[in-house]
């Protein structure tokens, strides 16, 4: 049986030729051979071949091809001081992402637990269910931590250039790692991945409000036919709300009595917001005041996450520890107005 390939460029060092180590002084070969070593634990950390990494330094093909193989015959400082320079701004962009702070890991809040419950409820029951909580309270977190740590679970977005029944339907084949590109056996390729197995499965459509009633209609036969489970996650209009005044009175009665459960209430969003700022190690009395003030406004866990890092981004800058200020700079930056 024949092996594959490895896609990983294989990157050794090279043997220079006699003629580049008489041409070029010793102190010359001396940093060539640190860079060249700098060059390929870069190249091979992140899978670059030769051609990528003259791209990326800005160095013809054939040049950096000469100098990586210990044989260029012009002046070697010059080459060397280019990769020098390529890799001074690889590793300070490198240094740079590394101090960006990430947000904490997934924060199991008031709300994170009713989803879970409901996404359990509805996996366990091959249910049809839904999720319609204001934007930025956590649903699409909750979910993702859901779906990565329960076997048998997938989580699709929809845009609005995926809201019709075959758009939807592709986006799904994707995250589903279905190989199908015929339109007509598309759904049934679907339907099969999704059949009940063991303990259930279960999909999760995301921003469910751009579906258009026919693309509903279609996730409900999957939950008819494969029995399956399904949980449409979106913002206040999404299922039953939309449905209100689009599609036929048929439509709406054969989707909107399908829903087995909906939950459509934050149980404490103060609370909820509390552990998040918990969770990122925030313990100043003025610093917790005004993220819980970001709390009552619409959007609240996104915003308070997204203000946090904005201000510690700022913070490390200035080389300060997180204040109020730099709260109050990234809240206004981000065009978000005064908080009273």
């Amino acid at each position: 049986m024949m092996k594959a390939k490895s896609t990983i460029p294989s990157w050794t060092f090279p043997t220079p030729a006699q003629e580049f180590l008489q041409r070029h002084s010793q102190d010359d070969v001396t940093q060539w051979r640190k860079l060249l070593n700098r060059v390929i634990d870069a190249a091979s950390a992140n899978s670059w071949n030769k051609a990528e990494v003259a791209r990326r330094a800005g160095i013809k093909d054939g040049t950096f091809s000469q100098w990586s193989n210990g044989n260029y015959p012009g002046v070697l400082a010059n080459i060397n001081e280019q990769v020098s320079n390529w890799l001074e701004a690889l590793e300070e962009s490198a240094s740079i992402a590394a101090s960006i702070p990430v947000s904490p890991m997934f924060v199991k809040t008031n709300v994170g637990a009713d989803i879970y419950n409901v996404l359990m409820f509805t996996q366990m029951t091959s249910g049809f269910t839904a999720v319609t909580l204001p934007s930025g309270s956590g649903k699409t977190t909750a979910a993702r931590h859901f779906c990565d740590t329960r076997p048998h679970a997938w989580l699709a977005t929809i845009s609005p250039n995926t809201k019709t029944v075959h758009g939807m339907l592709v986006e799904l084949a994707a995250e589903l790692d279905i190989q199908e590109h015929n339109p007509t056996k598309l759904a049934r390729a679907i339907g099969r991945r999704l059949q009940r197995l063991g303990d259930g499965t279960l999909l999760v459509i995301d921003e469910a409000q751009n579906l258009v009633p026919d693309a509903v209609n279609q996730i409900r036969h999957f939950v008819d036919i494969n029995k399956c489970g399904v949980a449409l996650l979106g913002n206040e209009d999404t299922a039953v709300s939309f449905l209100k005044d689009k599609g036929s009175v048929a439509s709406r009665a054969q989707v909107a009595t399908r829903f087995d459960r909906r939950l459509k209430r934050e149980r404490d969003p103060a609370a909820d917001a509390s552990l998040l700022i918990n969770a990122w190690k925030i313990n100043d009395k003025d610093c917790v005041t005004f993220l819980m003030n970001i709390a009552t406004k619409p959007g609240a866990l996104r915003n308070i996450d997204r203000t946090i890092k904005a201000a510690l981004m700022a913070s490390l800058g200035d080389g300060e520890d997180l204040s109020l200020n730099h709260l109050v700079a990234a809240w206004r930056n981000r065009d978000m107005g005064d908080l009273s």
